[in-house]
């Protein structure tokens, strides 16, 4: 038989991470197994923590989920390797950093002994301030980050950061996150319709931003900033989105009202329908202390609206000439930078909209994105194969 006609063997890749709950990692590993070729690769998924509806979303792909509850019961760490012996993979792909730590810790003990690659995630900005235990937990990744065939960062100032800490990028490549653009498009239409559910009127301006809340996303600055913008510019509206952003929220609710901003001010919580929220917008924003490379940013501007955001991650790279970067932390210069998008002639800023939508086509697609994960994983299966295949013959 002809060798190019022999079927090729399906690629065996085992996906750890961290956990799946609903943060942009999460997200955007379960796009990434969405469109991965199936005929290509053979997939599993093993969650360090605890079962989130993204598990199931991953299910409905066709793909087992192993979620271990590490947080529980950290002895549960020995069936991540009872998984991946009975799966036996060719490529072990990490989510974050324990995700490749834990296939670091096992690859050697594995039949195929397969490379390991690391993505990370993280932004590093004022992470000095961090509990000493995460910081040394940092240190103590960074000292072993030369082990895995491949470190993978989001972002190019992610990757800059993580040198400081000892992170060994001698095998680091960048691949940036990639907007899903059959999901994501502009549709005034549906952003018209979210608008209505929340009594917003068709004359405001909305700007909203899309964070789980958490300290380094910077809620409080959002609000501040809203509060400011909102002297000069009343009929402005305000839209904030995602985990535990929602009426749940004592200290945000609290604050919405000292502000004196209620009545235009709109906590979603977290939502599946971002595509829709998102064409809600005139403006998106993100007002965080530290990011890598937000996805937030890519789906807004592939929709057509024009983004301002802080000065952190690859932020400017990802905005470009397309919008407005601002020093982080400073709520006059955010608010400062949203009035000027506000009081911009609007066929200028449709422009702007539209300028933005074809920087992401160009640079920051999902199609993109899988492309370039297939290829590592192909390229990485094929050197650890020949790399047997070359000690079977020495030895012979």
């Amino acid at each position: 038989m002809n060798d190019n006609n022999k079927v090729k063997p399906l690629i065996k890749v085992a996906h750890i991470t961290t956990g799946l709950e609903t943060g942009g990692a999460e997200v955007q590993l379960l796009r990434l197994l969405t469109d991965l070729d199936k005929n290509k690769f053979e997939m599993i998924v093993i969650s360090l923590h605890k079962e989130t509806y993204l598990a199931d979303r991953i299910r409905e792909l066709g793909l087992p989920v192993y979620s271990l509850q590490l947080k529980k019961n950290p002895l549960n760490v020995r069936k991540a390797y009872s998984i991946l012996k009975a799966f036996n993979p060719d490529v072990i792909h990490g989510t974050m950093y324990e995700g490749g730590v834990v296939g670091t810790l096992f690859n050697k003990f594995l039949p195929k002994k397969p490379p390991v690659i690391w993505t990370v995630h993280e932004p590093l900005e004022h992470y000095d301030k961090e509990p000493l235990r995460k910081r040394l937990q940092l240190r103590t990744w960074g000292l072993i980050s030369k082990l895995p065939a491949c470190m993978m960062y989001v972002s190019n100032l992610n990757k800059e950061q993580h040198v400081a800490w000892g992170f060994n990028n001698d095998k680091a490549i960048v691949i940036p996150n990639g907007v899903d653009t059959s999901k994501c498009s502009p549709n005034k239409a549906a952003g018209m319709k979210v608008r209505e559910s929340l009594g917003i009127p068709k004359d405001a301006f909305v700007i909203g931003k899309i964070a789980r809340f958490h300290r380094q996303k910077n809620h409080i600055g959002f609000l501040h900033s809203a509060a400011l913008l909102s002297k000069n510019h009343p009929h402005v509206h305000y839209m904030l989105v995602g985990t535990n952003v929602d009426e749940n929220n004592q200290e945000l609710n609290t604050l919405v009202k000292e502000l004196g901003i209620q009545d235009k001010v709109h906590m979603l919580g977290n939502r599946e329908d971002i595509p829709d929220v998102v064409n809600a917008f005139d403006l998106a924003t993100l007002t965080s202390f530290g990011e890598a490379f937000p996805l937030t940013l890519g789906e807004a501007m592939v929709s057509g609206v024009p983004c301002v955001a802080t000065d952190v991650g690859d932020n400017d790279f990802i905005i470009g000439d397309t919008g407005i970067i601002t020093p982080i932390g400073d709520d006059q210069s955010m608010a400062d930078a949203w009035q000027k998008m506000v009081e911009m002639d609007k066929g200028e800023y449709a422009e702007l909209g539209k300028k933005a939508r074809q920087r992401t086509l160009d640079k920051f697609t999902l199609e993109q994105q899988v492309k370039q994960h297939e290829d590592l994983y192909t390229r990485l299966y094929d050197q650890n194969v020949m790399g047997k295949t070359s000690m079977k013959q020495a030895s012979n």
